[in-house]
């Protein structure tokens, strides 16, 4: 990691170009086409806000990776992203000559209007604010296009150090975002102003402190985002709430979510939280749901389907005689995204391996009533797991 910014190094951007270059001489691909904003941040490390206009990271097999890219966006990939080669660019979108016909021109241009070309979209675009345009496939066929999503996708399953760390940073300024969002909770309250003030004066902590190394590379308002989501009262059992009309009152239950971006990287702490003293069946629903994440917690290790995790979580939810508040499985992996393979689902057979990243939130919720969730981030080690997010998780610490 540079000591100067907090970000994933050019050096590691460089070592992952030079796997995904590997696998393409061992399978005889000539070169890989990205086109997900979020796989080209991870191989390049180029952070864009992808609209209508098409932009592309290509890696051939032998050469450095060039961009193909509205004009727009020419300095800021020169300035962000130092292992281009080239950036070969269009005025715009949909433009007199349609962008794709002019991306067929460039792979021609770069030798590869014959080749063999795996990519993460058939269409050549990202898709998305109304794109429409001829597939490159179409415009190319000469080229043999494949499927090509799973040569990053693989990757990005088992975290690196650098990762890694970035999440535990984002994990230690989420738990001082959600005492802040906890001192800033009171009963009369709009939960939406409750979380922008806890999430402003968590962002004014963050920067006094680590300003100068602080890299933001998501779009959003603030690279900090803690409250509720409308999961106030009744609504905590909506799992994905967005909004509440109603505010904060004695006796509600509170699902809160806390999440810092560093370096592209999001960490995920939520929390069940009890306004005043809890009646009987807020306890027995807090209870459990903790002993359901316990159990998950306790099957984490290198080897097991992520499957049995969930399993693990639903088994004992079902012990306590609450089967009926189950709703979804209980994590999924998390990263560059809030959520990416793999899945602690019973569909999802695949191994959990050393360096894996999960959250780990089994939930209860019962309609009409009230929600009971906590989140932790979880990294899988050797002989089991290791908290990435340390936060209280009884009962007695979350009554406010």
């Amino acid at each position: 990691m540079a000591t100067d910014e907090l970000k994933i190094t050019t050096a590691e951007h460089k070592s992952r170009i030079e796997k995904i270059q590997k696998q393409l001489q061992r399978e005889k691909i000539d070169a890989l086409c990205l086109t997900n904003s979020t796989r080209i941040l991870y191989t390049t490390g180029f952070a864009h806000i992808p609209t209508e206009r098409p932009l592309a990271a290509v890696i051939p097999r032998d050469e450095r990776p060039f961009f193909m890219a509205p004009y727009l966006e020419y300095d800021h990939i020169r300035r962000e992203c130092p292992i281009a080669s080239e950036v070969l660019t269009y005025p715009d979108y949909p433009g007199k000559v349609h962008p794709m016909r002019l991306f067929a021109k460039f792979m021609a241009q770069k030798g590869l209007a014959s080749s063999k070309i795996a990519t993460d979209s058939m269409e050549g675009a990202g898709g998305g604010y109304g794109y429409r345009g001829p597939a490159l496939p179409d415009l190319m066929r000469r080229a043999k296009f494949i499927a090509g999503r799973d040569i990053v996708d693989k990757m990005r399953l088992v975290k690196s150090r650098q990762e890694i760390q970035l999440l535990r940073e984002s994990a230690k300024w989420s738990e001082i975002a959600h005492d802040i969002l906890l001192e800033n909770t009171h009963v009369g309250l709009h939960d939406t102003l409750v979380a922008v003030k806890s999430s402003y004066d968590s962002l004014v902590k963050m920067l006094r402190k680590i300003g100068q190394s602080y890299v933001q590379l998501k779009i959003a308002l603030s690279p900090i985002v803690v409250g509720f989501r409308g999961q106030v009262g009744g609504n905590s059992a909506i799992p994905h709430a967005v909004y509440s009309k109603k505010k904060i009152r004695t006796g509600d239950v509170l699902v809160t979510e806390a999440g810092v971006e560093v370096g592209g990287y999001t960490s995920e702490l939520e929390r069940t939280v009890i306004v005043g003293k809890p009646n009987s069946r807020a306890t027995r629903c807090f209870e459990t749901m903790l002993k359901a994440q316990n159990a998950a917690l306790k099957e984490f290790r290198p080897g097991i389907a992520c499957g049995r995790v969930d399993e693990a979580a639903s088994r004992s939810v079902e012990d306590s005689g609450l089967k009926e508040g189950l709703r979804h499985h209980t994590g999924h992996g998390i990263g560059l995204e809030g959520h990416e393979p793999p899945w602690l689902d019973p569909g999802d057979r695949t191994l959990i391996r050393e360096g894996m990243v999960f959250s780990c939130e089994p939930g209860l919720y019962f309609p009409g009533y009230a929600g009971f969730r906590h989140s932790d981030t979880v990294v899988i080690t050797k002989k089991g797991m290791d908290f990435i997010t340390h936060y209280p998780r009884g009962l007695k610490d979350l009554t406010v």
